[in-house]
């Protein structure tokens, strides 16, 4: 538990934006993940024992990203038990850097930071007609957007060797998928993704609701985000529970152990 919390990162969603940047001038890559509540109890990321090969290998590859995201108002209020009652970590609260917000925050702060044609973007998602209107989306708020790929097929990495070259570019991926395979298969290709010199981000379902903001009647699998007022006010996963409780289920269940999760580890500090 304690190495997964102290992985986290401490800090602000602007100063993220810089410590990203800065890791790829002198890295020239980044892998970058996001975690929240429900995937540490369904991976079993606190226990020591009763994991399956998979949930140990995924854990070792989150430890190895290069960033570690908090996400959700659990894991914030675990995180800032644990901050007070057993260790002097980074920082006493955490900011709640979720995948949905960060992702296009970061995008437009990369884009205000260098010329919008130096950002070279490449989407890999799962249904290529998601792919297909997310690369028409970002293309129209000027963003160059490469290449997009369904997740059916292994990525074609010479789309990436072959892409049209640009002075000192910033090559940014995203990858969307479920946890734990979105992670593993960066952690397999992470050769190519340093050869490349990719920024990668693990996305889970970030285009379904880029494409939902754009509604179309061809799409309507997708999920729409919750209004703002919704979302200030912490609702936005009872909302999605509401709307579409098949798809939520199981990811409010999970986050429903917290005070289980509070009591075992943080109370009676049980390992």
């Amino acid at each position: 538990m304690k190495e997964i919390l102290e992985k986290l990162y401490p800090y602000s969603a602007n100063k993220a934006v810089d410590d990203i940047l800065n890791t790829y001038d002198n890295q020239k890559y980044v892998v970058w993940n996001f975690i929240y509540f429900a995937v540490i109890e369904q991976q079993k990321l606190f226990y020591s024992w009763k994991k399956t090969t998979e949930q140990k290998e995924y854990k070792k590859y989150l430890l190895n990203s290069d960033f570690l995201f908090p996400d959700g108002i659990a894991l914030q209020t675990f995180y800032k038990i644990a901050a007070k009652r057993l260790w002097n970590l980074k920082t006493k609260k955490l900011d709640n850097l979720n995948w949905t917000d960060f992702i296009p925050y970061f995008l437009d702060e990369a884009k205000k930071r260098y010329w919008s044609q130096r950002l070279k973007l490449y989407l890999y998602w799962s249904k290529p007609e998601i792919a297909e209107e997310c690369k028409k989306i970002y293309s129209k708020k000027w963003f160059n957007v490469i290449y997009a790929q369904d997740w059916f097929s292994w990525f074609d990495w010479e789309n990436v060797d072959n892409s049209s070259t640009t002075e000192n570019p910033i090559n940014i991926m995203l990858i969307a998928r479920w946890t734990p395979t979105q992670e593993m298969r960066v952690q397999k290709n992470l050769s190519k993704i340093k050869n490349n010199k990719l920024i990668v981000f693990t996305v889970w379902w970030l285009f379904d609701f880029i494409a939902a903001s754009w509604w179309n009647e061809k799409i309507q699998w997708v999920q729409k985000r919750a209004p703002k007022f919704i979302r200030k006010m912490k609702f936005e996963r009872l909302r999605r529970l509401i709307t579409d409780p098949k798809r939520n289920w199981k990811k409010v269940k999970s986050t429903l152990t917290l005070p289980m999760y509070i009591l075992k580890y943080l109370l009676l500090k049980k390992e």
